[in-house]
């Protein structure tokens, strides 16, 4: 049993030895590029290292500006609110909290019926790289820009989304709006369209139920 034992060590050990005498030679002869691959190796942790820290901190600073900016809307108005919102936009500009600070300010300005600058608010957010946030932003844009009387540009806004988001969640809402707002610029043959995708989609819903009405609103 010994002497097998053995026999398998000093097999792996003749396997090893050229492999580890092989990688010393290479080092010997190459020594000056082996050098430069650390330290490249050892560069690249560090950048690493100070890009993820930097990244951390960016996100600390920019969170607590979005709660600075939240405490002035509330004690100092909404016009002091919005100057802080568009520093944070500008110095921390896409970042999570920078899209969510904008969103913000274009939701108080919907509330409060100005719905071409809330239009114009959700627009800076059409690139957003925050999935959640470039969606809430589209419908919103569409939807404010249909309560502003632009029906052509609350129709493109939301075509596009449609278009780039054929399973998404919210698009019975989109659709919705979609139909909408075809109906209220008089074009009557897509708003049909719109509404009897509705119908057929999102038959036993809220949308399903008012498109039908809809419908027969509009064929008479």
């Amino acid at each position: 049993m010994t002497k097998k034992t053995t026999a398998v060590e000093t097999q792996h050990t003749d396997l090893v030895s050229p492999f580890l005498t092989g990688v010393i030679q290479f080092c010997k002869k190459n020594k000056q590029g082996v050098l430069t691959a650390l330290v490249i190796l050892v560069l690249a942790a560090a950048i690493g290292s100070f890009y993820s820290a930097r990244q951390q901190k960016l996100a600390e600073e920019s969170w607590a500006a979005y709660y600075t900016a939240q405490v002035a809307i509330l004690t100092e108005g909404e016009e002091a609110g919005f100057k802080q919102i568009d520093a944070l936009a500008e110095k921390y500009k896409g970042t999570n909290a920078a899209q969510y600070a904008l969103l913000l300010k274009g939701d108080l300005l919907y509330a409060n019926e100005n719905f071409a600058q809330a239009a114009d608010v959700y627009k800076q957010l059409s690139d957003a790289k925050n999935p959640t946030v470039n969606s809430i932003a589209a419908l919103s844009q569409a939807a404010a820009l249909q309560a502003a009387q632009d029906y052509k540009g609350s129709i493109d806004v939301i075509s596009k989304f449609i278009e780039k988001n054929p399973k998404h969640f919210a698009l019975a809402q989109a659709y919705m709006t979609l139909a909408s707002s075809q109906e209220l610029a008089g074009n009557k043959e897509e708003a049909l369209a719109a509404y009897k995708h509705l119908l057929e989609a999102y038959t036993k819903t809220y949308f399903g139920v008012y498109a039908k009405d809809k419908i027969t609103e509009l064929q008479k």
